[in-house]
Protein backbone atom coordinates (compact mmCIF):
# COMPACT_ATOMS: atom_id res chain seq x y z
CA UNK A 1 0.00 0.00 0.00
CA UNK A 2 1.59 3.31 -1.51
CA UNK A 3 2.45 5.86 1.94
CA UNK A 4 1.52 8.95 -1.09
CA UNK A 5 -0.14 11.36 0.58
CA UNK A 6 -1.28 14.90 -1.53
CA UNK A 7 0.08 18.26 0.05
CA UNK A 8 -0.61 21.88 -1.29
CA UNK A 9 -0.32 22.31 -4.85
CA UNK A 10 -0.51 18.65 -5.58
CA UNK A 11 -2.41 19.85 -8.31
CA UNK A 12 0.58 21.06 -9.83
CA UNK A 13 2.47 18.61 -9.30
CA UNK A 14 4.60 20.41 -7.09
CA UNK A 15 5.56 18.34 -4.35
CA UNK A 16 7.69 15.24 -3.74
CA UNK A 17 6.09 12.08 -5.04
CA UNK A 18 3.27 14.01 -7.15
CA UNK A 19 5.08 13.43 -10.45
CA UNK A 20 5.65 9.31 -9.71
CA UNK A 21 1.90 9.42 -8.94
CA UNK A 22 0.40 10.99 -11.62
CA UNK A 23 2.44 8.74 -13.61
CA UNK A 24 0.94 5.68 -11.96
CA UNK A 25 -1.98 6.45 -11.65
CA UNK A 26 -2.69 9.30 -15.57
CA UNK A 27 0.16 7.37 -17.21
CA UNK A 28 -0.91 7.98 -21.18
CA UNK A 29 -1.17 11.88 -19.97
CA UNK A 30 1.21 12.34 -17.23
CA UNK A 31 3.74 13.91 -19.68
CA UNK A 32 1.48 16.56 -20.16
CA UNK A 33 0.43 17.19 -16.73
CA UNK A 34 3.53 17.88 -15.68
CA UNK A 35 5.05 21.45 -16.34
CA UNK A 36 8.47 22.57 -14.58
CA UNK A 37 8.87 25.63 -15.94
CA UNK A 38 5.30 26.55 -14.94
CA UNK A 39 5.91 25.42 -11.38
CA UNK A 40 9.09 27.46 -11.15
CA UNK A 41 7.47 30.24 -11.65
CA UNK A 42 4.28 29.82 -9.48
CA UNK A 43 6.57 28.61 -6.54
CA UNK A 44 8.43 31.94 -7.13
CA UNK A 45 5.32 33.81 -7.03
CA UNK A 46 3.76 31.36 -4.14
CA UNK A 47 6.60 31.90 -1.72
CA UNK A 48 6.53 35.40 -1.84
CA UNK A 49 2.92 35.43 -1.17
CA UNK A 50 3.02 33.58 1.78
CA UNK A 51 5.80 35.25 3.34
CA UNK A 52 4.48 38.83 2.88
CA UNK A 53 0.86 36.92 3.82
CA UNK A 54 2.40 36.19 7.12
CA UNK A 55 4.19 39.31 7.79
CA UNK A 56 0.81 40.69 7.26
CA UNK A 57 -1.69 39.56 9.43
CA UNK A 58 1.30 39.60 12.27
CA UNK A 59 1.59 43.19 11.85
CA UNK A 60 -2.19 43.41 10.86
CA UNK A 61 -2.64 41.52 14.80
CA UNK A 62 -0.20 43.96 16.17
CA UNK A 63 -1.84 47.00 15.42
CA UNK A 64 -4.98 46.12 16.84
CA UNK A 65 -3.74 44.74 19.90
CA UNK A 66 -1.41 48.24 20.16
CA UNK A 67 -4.64 50.10 19.89
CA UNK A 68 -6.61 48.78 22.43
CA UNK A 69 -3.76 48.29 24.80
CA UNK A 70 -3.28 52.31 24.31
CA UNK A 71 -7.09 53.15 24.46
CA UNK A 72 -7.18 51.02 27.44
CA UNK A 73 -4.38 52.76 29.18
CA UNK A 74 -5.73 55.88 28.34
CA UNK A 75 -9.58 55.11 29.84
CA UNK A 76 -7.94 53.97 33.14
CA UNK A 77 -5.09 57.02 33.44
CA UNK A 78 -8.84 59.44 32.86
CA UNK A 79 -10.92 56.70 35.57
CA UNK A 80 -12.76 58.53 38.32
CA UNK A 81 -11.45 55.57 40.40
CA UNK A 82 -7.97 55.63 39.82
CA UNK A 83 -7.94 59.72 39.96
CA UNK A 84 -6.33 59.82 43.44
CA UNK A 85 -3.10 58.01 42.36
CA UNK A 86 -2.71 59.78 39.22
CA UNK A 87 -3.01 62.86 40.81
CA UNK A 88 -0.88 62.18 43.75
CA UNK A 89 1.75 60.85 41.49
CA UNK A 90 2.06 63.22 38.08
CA UNK A 91 5.42 60.60 37.29
CA UNK A 92 2.87 57.77 37.08
CA UNK A 93 0.40 60.31 35.30
CA UNK A 94 2.98 61.26 32.89
CA UNK A 95 4.51 57.89 31.89
CA UNK A 96 0.88 56.59 31.45
CA UNK A 97 0.57 59.58 29.17
CA UNK A 98 3.66 58.59 26.88
CA UNK A 99 2.85 54.95 27.50
CA UNK A 100 -0.45 55.20 25.87
CA UNK A 101 1.02 57.99 23.15
CA UNK A 102 3.86 55.16 21.72
CA UNK A 103 1.04 52.56 22.06
CA UNK A 104 -0.83 54.66 19.46
CA UNK A 105 2.16 55.58 17.08
CA UNK A 106 3.06 51.92 16.86
CA UNK A 107 -0.48 50.82 15.65
CA UNK A 108 -0.46 53.60 13.25
CA UNK A 109 3.13 52.63 11.65
CA UNK A 110 1.54 48.68 11.32
CA UNK A 111 -1.62 49.54 10.68
CA UNK A 112 -0.17 51.99 7.40
CA UNK A 113 2.13 49.43 6.29
CA UNK A 114 -0.50 46.54 6.46
CA UNK A 115 -3.07 48.42 5.04
CA UNK A 116 -1.71 51.41 2.91
CA UNK A 117 1.89 49.95 1.99
CA UNK A 118 3.86 48.14 -0.22
CA UNK A 119 3.36 44.99 2.02
CA UNK A 120 0.22 44.22 1.26
CA UNK A 121 0.32 45.38 -2.41
CA UNK A 122 2.99 42.89 -3.11
CA UNK A 123 1.00 39.96 -0.72
CA UNK A 124 -1.63 40.41 -3.41
CA UNK A 125 -0.12 41.12 -6.41
CA UNK A 126 2.14 37.95 -5.48
CA UNK A 127 -1.16 36.24 -4.73
CA UNK A 128 -2.91 37.00 -7.57
CA UNK A 129 0.44 35.79 -10.20
CA UNK A 130 0.64 32.49 -8.27
CA UNK A 131 -3.15 31.41 -8.50
CA UNK A 132 -3.56 32.97 -12.53
CA UNK A 133 -0.50 30.26 -13.10
CA UNK A 134 -2.74 27.60 -11.69
CA UNK A 135 -4.91 28.72 -14.06
CA UNK A 136 -3.19 28.37 -17.04
CA UNK A 137 -2.09 24.94 -16.04
CA UNK A 138 -5.63 23.88 -16.45
CA UNK A 139 -6.85 26.67 -19.02
CA UNK A 140 -3.81 25.16 -21.31
CA UNK A 141 -5.27 21.67 -21.12
CA UNK A 142 -8.30 22.34 -22.23
CA UNK A 143 -6.91 24.58 -25.21
CA UNK A 144 -5.11 22.22 -26.32
CA UNK A 145 -6.57 19.01 -25.88
CA UNK A 146 -7.01 17.92 -29.43
CA UNK A 147 -3.14 17.74 -29.52
CA UNK A 148 -2.87 15.84 -25.82
CA UNK A 149 -5.28 13.33 -26.67
CA UNK A 150 -4.56 13.11 -30.56
CA UNK A 151 -4.41 9.80 -32.28
CA UNK A 152 -1.44 11.24 -34.11
CA UNK A 153 2.40 11.29 -32.38
CA UNK A 154 3.17 14.33 -34.74
CA UNK A 155 0.13 15.75 -33.08
CA UNK A 156 0.40 14.81 -29.71
CA UNK A 157 4.17 16.83 -29.89
CA UNK A 158 2.64 19.76 -30.88
CA UNK A 159 1.07 20.19 -27.54
CA UNK A 160 4.44 20.75 -25.87
CA UNK A 161 5.68 23.20 -28.54
CA UNK A 162 4.52 26.10 -27.57
CA UNK A 163 3.70 25.80 -23.93
CA UNK A 164 6.95 27.98 -23.46
CA UNK A 165 5.81 30.68 -25.15
CA UNK A 166 2.63 30.78 -23.71
CA UNK A 167 3.90 30.54 -20.63
CA UNK A 168 6.25 33.73 -21.17
CA UNK A 169 3.58 35.97 -22.87
CA UNK A 170 0.98 35.18 -20.06
CA UNK A 171 3.86 35.75 -17.15
CA UNK A 172 4.45 39.26 -19.15
CA UNK A 173 0.64 39.56 -18.90
CA UNK A 174 0.39 38.74 -15.33
CA UNK A 175 3.69 40.91 -13.81
CA UNK A 176 2.56 44.14 -15.83
CA UNK A 177 2.04 46.66 -12.99
CA UNK A 178 -1.64 47.98 -14.39
CA UNK A 179 -2.71 43.76 -14.06
CA UNK A 180 -3.86 43.67 -10.69
CA UNK A 181 -6.33 46.88 -11.14
CA UNK A 182 -7.25 45.41 -14.70
CA UNK A 183 -8.65 42.18 -12.31
CA UNK A 184 -10.32 44.25 -9.80
CA UNK A 185 -12.19 46.37 -12.27
CA UNK A 186 -13.00 43.12 -14.29
CA UNK A 187 -17.13 42.85 -13.79
CA UNK A 188 -18.39 40.73 -16.82
CA UNK A 189 -14.95 38.43 -16.37
CA UNK A 190 -12.82 39.42 -19.58
CA UNK A 191 -9.38 38.28 -17.95
CA UNK A 192 -10.52 34.81 -17.39
CA UNK A 193 -9.52 32.82 -20.04
CA UNK A 194 -5.67 33.42 -20.43
CA UNK A 195 -5.86 30.65 -23.45
CA UNK A 196 -8.05 30.92 -25.94
CA UNK A 197 -10.47 27.21 -25.97
CA UNK A 198 -11.55 25.75 -29.26
CA UNK A 199 -14.36 23.58 -30.49
CA UNK A 200 -13.28 19.83 -30.44
CA UNK A 201 -13.96 16.97 -32.88
CA UNK A 202 -14.57 14.20 -30.21
CA UNK A 203 -14.14 11.50 -32.47
CA UNK A 204 -10.63 12.15 -33.38
CA UNK A 205 -9.51 12.13 -29.96
CA UNK A 206 -8.08 9.31 -28.56
CA UNK A 207 -10.92 7.54 -26.29
CA UNK A 208 -8.32 5.94 -23.54
CA UNK A 209 -6.14 9.18 -23.21
CA UNK A 210 -9.74 11.72 -22.74
CA UNK A 211 -11.07 8.96 -19.97
CA UNK A 212 -7.85 9.34 -18.13
CA UNK A 213 -8.48 13.14 -18.28
CA UNK A 214 -11.72 12.95 -16.70
CA UNK A 215 -11.09 11.31 -14.03
CA UNK A 216 -7.97 13.26 -13.53
CA UNK A 217 -10.26 16.38 -14.03
CA UNK A 218 -12.07 14.88 -11.29
CA UNK A 219 -9.42 14.95 -8.74
CA UNK A 220 -7.14 17.40 -9.57
CA UNK A 221 -9.63 20.20 -9.98
CA UNK A 222 -13.57 19.60 -9.02
CA UNK A 223 -12.59 17.43 -6.09
CA UNK A 224 -9.57 19.13 -4.84
CA UNK A 225 -11.30 22.93 -5.49
CA UNK A 226 -14.05 21.93 -3.71
CA UNK A 227 -12.25 20.29 -0.94
CA UNK A 228 -9.82 23.20 -0.10
CA UNK A 229 -13.18 25.49 0.26
CA UNK A 230 -14.57 22.58 2.42
CA UNK A 231 -12.15 22.90 4.58
CA UNK A 232 -11.71 26.55 5.21
CA UNK A 233 -15.29 26.05 6.46
CA UNK A 234 -14.86 23.12 9.01
CA UNK A 235 -14.22 23.78 12.46
CA UNK A 236 -11.78 22.14 15.20
CA UNK A 237 -13.91 20.44 18.24
CA UNK A 238 -12.14 23.07 20.71
CA UNK A 239 -13.95 25.51 22.22
CA UNK A 240 -11.05 28.68 20.87
CA UNK A 241 -9.45 27.85 18.05
CA UNK A 242 -7.02 30.70 17.39
CA UNK A 243 -5.44 28.96 13.97
CA UNK A 244 -6.61 27.26 11.79
CA UNK A 245 -9.41 27.38 8.71
CA UNK A 246 -11.43 30.31 8.38
CA UNK A 247 -13.97 29.07 10.48
CA UNK A 248 -12.15 28.81 13.34
CA UNK A 249 -10.41 32.08 13.52
CA UNK A 250 -14.32 33.71 12.18
CA UNK A 251 -16.33 31.40 15.16
CA UNK A 252 -13.07 32.62 17.87
CA UNK A 253 -13.47 36.31 17.24
CA UNK A 254 -17.21 36.09 17.15
CA UNK A 255 -17.37 34.32 20.37
CA UNK A 256 -15.10 36.66 22.07
CA UNK A 257 -17.42 39.40 20.71
CA UNK A 258 -20.30 37.97 22.66
CA UNK A 259 -18.78 37.44 25.44
CA UNK A 260 -17.60 40.94 26.03
CA UNK A 261 -21.18 41.86 24.66
CA UNK A 262 -22.61 39.65 27.36
CA UNK A 263 -20.08 41.39 29.94
CA UNK A 264 -20.87 44.75 28.67
CA UNK A 265 -24.93 43.98 29.42
CA UNK A 266 -23.96 42.10 32.93
CA UNK A 267 -21.98 45.06 33.96
CA UNK A 268 -24.32 47.73 32.88
CA UNK A 269 -27.30 46.22 35.32
CA UNK A 270 -25.03 46.20 38.08
CA UNK A 271 -24.13 49.46 37.08
CA UNK A 272 -27.57 50.22 37.55
CA UNK A 273 -28.59 48.56 40.46
CA UNK A 274 -25.54 50.26 42.48
CA UNK A 275 -27.24 53.40 41.37
CA UNK A 276 -30.75 52.76 42.79
CA UNK A 277 -28.83 50.98 46.15
CA UNK A 278 -25.81 51.96 47.12
CA UNK A 279 -25.38 56.40 45.01
CA UNK A 280 -25.03 57.27 41.64
CA UNK A 281 -21.08 58.21 42.31
CA UNK A 282 -20.56 55.34 44.71
CA UNK A 283 -17.48 53.54 43.54
CA UNK A 284 -19.02 49.84 42.40
CA UNK A 285 -20.79 52.23 39.74
CA UNK A 286 -17.60 53.77 38.54
CA UNK A 287 -15.74 50.76 38.41
CA UNK A 288 -19.15 48.76 36.52
CA UNK A 289 -18.76 51.32 33.88
CA UNK A 290 -15.00 51.52 33.32
CA UNK A 291 -15.05 47.66 32.91
CA UNK A 292 -17.78 47.95 30.57
CA UNK A 293 -16.25 50.31 29.00
CA UNK A 294 -13.07 48.46 28.21
CA UNK A 295 -14.87 45.57 27.08
CA UNK A 296 -16.43 47.93 24.43
CA UNK A 297 -12.81 48.81 23.14
CA UNK A 298 -12.17 44.90 23.21
CA UNK A 299 -15.29 44.67 21.28
CA UNK A 300 -14.99 47.26 18.71
CA UNK A 301 -11.13 45.93 18.49
CA UNK A 302 -12.44 42.52 17.97
CA UNK A 303 -14.90 43.27 14.93
CA UNK A 304 -12.32 45.79 13.47
CA UNK A 305 -9.82 42.79 13.33
CA UNK A 306 -12.44 40.66 11.18
CA UNK A 307 -13.27 43.13 8.91
CA UNK A 308 -9.22 44.07 7.80
CA UNK A 309 -8.93 40.53 7.73
CA UNK A 310 -12.41 40.23 5.68
CA UNK A 311 -13.22 37.33 7.75
CA UNK A 312 -16.62 37.10 7.29
CA UNK A 313 -16.45 37.79 3.00
CA UNK A 314 -13.90 34.85 3.00
CA UNK A 315 -15.78 32.23 4.65
CA UNK A 316 -18.86 33.58 2.54
CA UNK A 317 -16.89 33.21 -0.36
CA UNK A 318 -15.76 29.63 0.30
CA UNK A 319 -19.21 28.60 1.20
CA UNK A 320 -20.44 29.72 -2.30
CA UNK A 321 -17.14 28.68 -4.08
CA UNK A 322 -17.97 24.73 -2.61
CA UNK A 323 -21.38 24.60 -3.62
CA UNK A 324 -20.39 25.73 -7.30
CA UNK A 325 -18.13 23.21 -7.44
CA UNK A 326 -20.00 20.48 -6.03
CA UNK A 327 -22.81 21.84 -8.62
CA UNK A 328 -20.04 21.45 -11.32
CA UNK A 329 -19.00 18.11 -10.62
CA UNK A 330 -22.55 16.65 -10.69
CA UNK A 331 -23.05 18.54 -14.24
CA UNK A 332 -20.28 16.88 -14.97
CA UNK A 333 -21.19 13.22 -14.18
CA UNK A 334 -24.15 13.34 -15.95
CA UNK A 335 -22.70 14.79 -19.03
CA UNK A 336 -20.39 11.59 -18.33
CA UNK A 337 -23.17 9.50 -18.29
CA UNK A 338 -25.11 10.83 -21.66
CA UNK A 339 -21.67 10.53 -23.55
CA UNK A 340 -21.90 14.25 -23.99
CA UNK A 341 -18.12 15.36 -25.04
CA UNK A 342 -19.17 18.54 -25.76
CA UNK A 343 -21.27 18.76 -22.68
CA UNK A 344 -18.23 17.86 -20.23
CA UNK A 345 -15.73 19.96 -22.06
CA UNK A 346 -18.21 23.24 -21.37
CA UNK A 347 -18.51 22.35 -17.75
CA UNK A 348 -14.65 22.40 -17.42
CA UNK A 349 -14.39 25.44 -18.77
CA UNK A 350 -17.17 26.68 -16.60
CA UNK A 351 -15.00 25.41 -13.68
CA UNK A 352 -11.97 27.55 -14.32
CA UNK A 353 -14.30 30.55 -15.22
CA UNK A 354 -15.16 30.03 -11.05
CA UNK A 355 -12.08 29.58 -10.23
CA UNK A 356 -10.93 33.15 -12.17
CA UNK A 357 -14.43 34.45 -9.95
CA UNK A 358 -13.52 33.44 -7.05
CA UNK A 359 -10.05 34.91 -7.10
CA UNK A 360 -11.10 38.07 -8.08
CA UNK A 361 -13.50 38.11 -5.02
CA UNK A 362 -10.46 37.23 -2.92
CA UNK A 363 -8.43 40.47 -4.81
CA UNK A 364 -11.38 42.58 -4.18
CA UNK A 365 -12.04 41.54 -0.84
CA UNK A 366 -8.89 42.59 0.48
CA UNK A 367 -7.76 45.02 -1.85
CA UNK A 368 -10.59 46.99 0.24
CA UNK A 369 -10.27 45.74 3.47
CA UNK A 370 -10.14 48.22 6.31
CA UNK A 371 -9.31 48.33 10.03
CA UNK A 372 -11.68 51.16 11.52
CA UNK A 373 -12.37 52.04 15.10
Amino acid sequence: MSDYETKPNTDLALNEGDTAYLYSQFPQIAEALIWPELVEAFRLHEDQARKLKTGSRRNSFASIVLIVMSLTLTMVATATPFAPLVEGQPVVAHAMSIAALLLLFGAILLGKGVLFGRKRDNWLKNRLIAERLRHLHFQYILANLHHMCSKSSVAKSRYFDKRAKELERVLKRLRNRGYRQAVLGDEVLQEARLVDARQIDHSSLDQECLEELQRYWIEFRFNWQAEYATQQLDRKPSALPLFGSLADQEHTVSTLEFIATLGIVVLQTVAVLAQLFVGPLSIEVQIAVLLASLLAVASVGLQAYKDGMGLSDDLSRNRVYASYTAKLVRDFRVAQEKGDGSGQIRIMQEMEDLAYFETREFLYTHSTARFSF
